[in-house]
This record gives C-alpha cells, sequence and structure tokens, in this order.
C-alpha cells in the first residue's frame, strides 16, 4: 500500500477546521501522512492542529509565518513523503472514499493524475455522501483542458485531484497570487498527458461569505494573468482549444469589471486600465473575428472598453 500526503494550508478557520479534519482521518485508505501547514492563523487553528497531533500520528504540524495559500501549500510539497499528494482546503470536506477512489484510479488507468467531481455547499448545509458508484473515465490532457475551459468535470481546482510525487518534482504554486490554482492545473495535466476522472462528487467545496471567491479585490484580477498564460500553452500545444479560450479570455475581461462594479470596488479606474493592459495582448485580425458568433464578436471587441461596454449592458437591461 501506497503512502499518500495530504496538505491542508490552514489560516484563520477555527469554526470549519474540525470537520474538515475529521473527514480527512475517516477516509476509507489509511496509509496517510497529514501535512496541516498553519500559514500564521490568529485564532485558534493552531491550538486545533496541535490537539489533532495528539489524536492521529499520522498527522504532522508546520506552523510558519503568513505567507499566503500559495507559500503553504509550497511548504506542505517540500515535507511530502508519500508517493501521491492531494491538497485540501481547510474549511473543505471529503467523502470517506475520496483518497482511495482516486488512488484506485490511477493505479487502474496508469496515470499520474486522477481527479474527481467537486460539489459547493453553503454555510449550515450538510453534505450528502451517496454511494452512486465511480464511473471512470481516461482523457487526454486535450480532454482535461477542455473542461477546464467549460468549467466542468476536471475543474482548475488543485484540491479535486491526487498526483503522483514525481509529477509534481520542480513544480510549485505562484507566490504572492490568488487564483493560484489557475495559475498551476493546467500546466501539470499537459505535463500529465492523460488524467484519470471519477465522475463522482467526492471533494466538497464549502462556498463561505467573506472569502476569496465570494467577495471582490483587486487581487482578483489575477485570474486574468493566469487566463493570459494558459492562452499560450494552448497557442503552442493546442490550436482546436486556443480560438474557444481567447473569446472566453475576452468575456472573462467584461465579466470582472462587472465584478468590481458590483462589489462596490474604490479602485474602478485601476481595475479598467489592468484589464485593458491585460486585454490588449490577445490580438484579433477582421478575418478571424468573422469566424466568431455575434454574441462573441461583441465581447470581443467590447472588452477593449470595458467601462464603456458595461454601461451599455446596463442601459439595454434597463431599456
Amino acid at each position: 500500500m501506497d503512502l499518500i500526503s495530504i496538505i491542508v494550508p490552514v489560516y484563520n478557520v477555527e469554526s470549519y477546521l474540525p470537520k474538515c479534519l475529521e473527514s480527512i482521518a475517516k477516509q476509507t485508505y489509511k496509509k496517510l501522512q497529514i501535512i496541516l501547514v498553519d500559514d500564521g492563523s490568529k485564532d485558534l487553528s493552531p491550538a486545533i492542529c496541535d490537539e489533532w497531533v495528539k489524536k492521529d500520528i499520522r498527522i504532522k504540524v508546520i506552523h510558519k509565518m503568513n505567507g499566503g495559500l500559495s507559500d503553504a501549500r509550497n511548504e506542505g510539497l517540500k515535507n511530502a513523503a508519500g508517493e501521491y499528494v492531494c491538497f485540501v482546503d481547510s474549511d473543505d470536506i471529503l467523502n470517506p472514499d475520496f483518497v482511495k477512489s482516486l488512488y484506485d484510479a490511477i493505479v487502474q488507468c496508469k496515470t499520474p493524475i486522477s481527479a474527481c467531481k467537486i460539489q459547493c455547499f453553503f454555510d449550515g448545509d450538510i453534505p450528502s455522501f451517496e454511494d452512486v458508484g465511480n464511473e471512470l473515465q481516461l482523457l487526454s490532457a486535450e480532454e482535461a483542458l477542455e473542461q477546464i475551459l467549460d468549467g466542468n468535470g476536471v475543474g482548475a481546482s488543485a484540491c479535486n485531484k491526487m498526483y503522483k510525487a514525481d509529477l509534481l518534482k520542480g513544480e510549485s504554486f505562484v507566490y504572492g497570487k490568488h487564483h493560484e490554482d489557475e495559475f498551476f492545473t493546467y500546466r501539470i495535466i499537459d505535463k500529465a498527458e492523460q488524467i484519470a476522472y471519477v465522475n463522482n462528487a467526492l471533494y466538497f467545496y464549502r462556498q463561505r461569505a467573506g472569502s476569496i471567491m465570494t467577495s471582490f479585490s483587486i487581487k482578483r484580477l489575477d485570474a486574468l494573468e493566469a487566463f493570459l498564460e494558459r492562452l499560450t500553452l494552448l497557442h503552442d500545444k493546442y490550436p482546436n482549444l486556443y480560438k474557444k479560450d481567447k473569446a472566453a479570455f475576452c468575456i472573462a475581461c467584461v465579466s470582472y469589471y462587472r465584478y468590481a462594479l458590483a462589489g462596490s470596488c474604490e479602485q474602478m479606474d485601476y481595475v479598467e486600465k489592468k484589464i485593458k493592459q491585460l486585454r490588449r495582448k490577445i490580438k484579433f485580425s477582421l478575418t478571424e473575428l468573422s469566424t466568431y458568433s455575434f454574441k462573441n464578436q461583441i465581447y470581443i471587441v467590447g472588452s477593449l472598453f470595458p467601462k464603456l461596454t458595461c454601461k451599455v449592458m446596463q442601459l439595454i437591461r434597463g431599456a
């Protein structure tokens, strides 16, 4: 039986951490190294980590100064001894068969990476672990990347996956960036060439008020930078996906400006400037533009002027 390392970055999650750790400790696959990286928490999270060390000898705790999610994950990777690695966010919950199912998928398909469905739940909800069987699919890197582009299936998250440790050698999460998964996952899938996909929800993502994903900050624009990096890879290796993702990038430029407006961002001039700067790195010829649907053409052109485009959209909706 192979050792599997589970890396859990911890930062100010005293209300959620016990349930997360309980779901990890109760995994049906038992040979685990559970690495808790306390990233300078100011609440009771460090004490909770230390208590769990006493409960479970598989747990190792690292206390460090705050450096952000990427830094905490990278610290966990340095200490991972397993043949395989998983990442779990400290406010999320795992199905008891999460580790076993992803491990079995890797062994059966002989791939260096596997993934499962993610199911979101909100504070106060209790995830339901239904045994619906594990439908297994072997996907090429291109098929998996297309699912990421479509926002379903394999997904861009680093947390619904298991990685062969060798696959992650020389890899790390980008320091100081939000949406760190967006910078990471597409590269790893391309490197793996194939991925085993378990078509069952085994990872439960908690959507909570005040989280990075539910409030707007300037750092959310990091996602557009990750988008551009992915486009470079697609241009070079996956031309069939490149055209589709170029249009999606333009739509995202407009959408992020709208998110900033809706979030009452106080730095709208900066947001507009940053989005324009990033958008201008993508070029469309008139011939190429004509191959897109009319709706996508509107977004492609409109993304060059996000402020004006959003004003026009508001007027149309208010008409």
